[in-house]
């Protein structure tokens, strides 16, 4: 394709023959890094500028974008009707639930563009004016409340999985009877599960694999019985790390009722002070991978400083979740068997596209939101198997390409092009974006990156006026133990002032609280969430200090522990010799 857009081509190659390896200062957050070669080969062979924002940043960016974990009663972008979406109404985007968006045509949703305005001005107009999908379910889900599902069965508040029988989770895959499940595969009869796989009747589970009947255990692989481990492999019959014969386990943990919130957080205290001060937390949680760095990389190859791959990732550099086969993308947030894409976000089977929003398929497109099957289109929304549009005007492949020229050059004389659309454009509710559920974005983070602001029920998004006020109870209310929790609570709404929103109670939910022995909750779903996703690694990487060996290593960031003591791997692998 050389030569079809010759001005920009010799504008961006001007500023691409200057770069040599230095340190850079991100424009927003006032974070260094050090732009390498690595970095530099990068922009040139995606053709685009070299970033003034840090790698970190980026990722933040795009997932300002993220649906994180959040529920909202938008309006039918036509009738007014509330539609449940993960678009908050207050944001301007409007949504059409799924089978009706994808039975649309856009294409007549043309956008005059005016060369003397800003390109992302003229976008976030056009973006306001098509709906959007307001579920975006790859599986349509069956007697569900879920969004994003991948398939779900009788389950409540679930988005991102595929579910069973399954409560208030997010990326929980295959999981059945469970709740509060944060990234997991495999996940029966648990509850509160974070980065975990293959579990059977845990409760207050992280970083574990293959475990069954156990509670508060941090990287543990293969162990059956225990109470508070951490670094185990193989075990059972551990309290707290102290080996115990089957009878003395049995009467310890006989005598602890999980079922009381009180003494749930009695020993929820004592898990945490231990994995504070007596834990060791290796480099990564990175298996079968080659030549990669970052963290959770599932048999990556050649990835630099991603997080979250899944087996067939090669080539990948500063990706997040990198799903299926994906090769050679760069600064691309969940890429789904995606090959050679840069700074797109949700894009799966894309190929060869730039700045792009959940563009599945697409094919050399660029700056374009929600086009599927289309190829060599910019500017453009909702679009369907459409090639050689700008701003949905479909034009021939000789008109298209001399108008290309002229925009991407004008978006680079005016620093536009280079960047992801401005998180003013994202339909979250920010606190509850994939900014703050997976990149751990802080208050002050949000702030110097920008967007909108408003109340989580500003536009009736939580819709509180659906019952007689009357009726509503106080959170403090809520009985402690799950022995206390009578049928007289089910479908109560129960109001949370720390969360301003109220929840209720739901009859399989207290019929699986009741079967695992979890206390009745006395908070909003989503802050009870949003809690167990702190306690994991995020995506945010950097650079810190083996407490061994004195190593130089990169790992994730952990808001919740961050003074917490990392070794590196060898320095793990020895030490799970000793202790494991």
């Amino acid at each position: 394709m050389a030569n079809q857009t010759p001005n920009f081509d010799a504008k961006i190659q001007s500023i691409l023959d200057t770069l040599v390896p230095s340190e850079r200062i991100c424009i927003l957050t006032g974070e260094k890094w050090f732009m390498d070669e690595r970095e530099i080969k990068i922009y040139r062979s995606f053709n685009v500028p070299p970033l003034d924002i840090a790698p970190n940043t980026v990722w933040k960016w795009l997932a300002y974008f993220d649906t994180g974990y959040q529920f909202w009663w938008n309006k039918h972008a036509e009738t007014g009707k509330p539609v449940l979406s993960f678009h908050h109404p207050a944001s301007g985007i409007r949504v059409l639930p799924d089978e009706e968006w994808h039975a649309r045509d856009f294409s007549t949703m043309t956008y005059p563009y005016d060369p003397s305005r800003s390109f992302f001005e003229q976008m976030r107009e056009f973006e306001l004016q098509v709906p959007f999908l307001a579920s975006y379910h790859f599986v349509p889900p069956e007697r569900s409340i879920s969004l994003v599902s991948l398939g779900d069965k009788d389950s409540y508040f679930v988005l991102s999985c595929s579910s069973i029988d399954s409560f208030y989770s997010v990326g929980a895959f295959q999981s059945e009877s469970s709740s509060l499940v944060f990234l997991g595969d495999y996940i029966v009869k648990s509850h509160t599960i974070v980065h975990s796989d293959r579990l059977f009747h845990c409760k207050y589970v992280r970083e574990s694999h293959d475990c069954m009947d156990s509670a508060f255990l941090f990287d543990c692989r293969n162990c059956k019985n225990c109470f508070g481990a951490t670094n185990k492999r193989n075990r059972q019959y551990i309290f707290f790390n102290e080996q115990l014969t089957k009878e003395e386990y049995e009467k310890r943990v006989g005598a602890i009722d999980l079922g009381s919130r009180k003494i749930l957080n009695e020993w929820t205290s004592k898990f945490e002070a231990f994995l504070r001060e007596q834990t060791i937390w290796p480099e990564n949680f990175s298996q079968n991978f080659s030549n990669s760095t970052g963290d959770y990389l599932n048999g990556a190859t050649d990835c630099q400083e991603c997080f979250y791959t899944s087996e067939g990732a090669s080539g990948d550099f500063r990706c997040v979740f990198s799903m299926g086969n994906n090769h050679e993308n760069a600064y691309t947030y969940a890429p789904m068997n995606a090959s050679r894409t840069y700074q797109c976000l949700v894009s799966p089977k894309a190929t060869g596209s730039k700045f792009c929003f959940r563009c599945p398929g697409s094919e050399q497109c660029e700056y374009s939101i929600q086009c599927s099957d289309c190829r060599f289109c910019f500017g453009c929304i909702g679009l369907k198997r459409k090639s050689y549009c700008l701003f949905n005007k479909q034009y021939s492949e000789e008109e298209y390409w001399p108008m290309v020229d002229r925009v991407k050059s004008r978006m680079l004389d005016d620093g536009e092009y280079g960047y992801f659309f401005p998180v003013t454009f994202s339909g979250t509710y920010v606190p509850e974006s994939g900014a703050v559920v997976w990149c751990g974005a802080t208050e002050e983070e949000l702030k110097q990156i920008g967007g909108n602001v408003f109340d989580p029920n500003d536009d009736g998004a939580t819709m509180k006026t659906d019952f007689d006020p009357s009726s509503m109870k106080s959170a403090a209310e809520v009985p402690d133990s799950i022995d206390e929790l009578t049928d007289d609570w089910i479908d109560v709404p129960i109001y949370d002032p720390q969360a301003k929103r109220s929840f209720r109670i739901l009859k399989p939910e207290a019929e699986h609280y009741r079967a695992l022995r979890i206390p009745p909750p006395n908070r909003h779903f989503i802050p009870r969430l949003l809690e167990s996703a702190t306690s994991g690694q995020l995506a945010a990487l950097e650079r810190h200090t083996c407490a061994q060996c004195q190593k130089q290593i990169l790992v994730s960031k952990c808001n919740r522990y961050p003074d917490r003591k990392i070794y590196c791997t060898a320095c793990y692998l020895h030490y799970l010799e000793q202790n494991g």
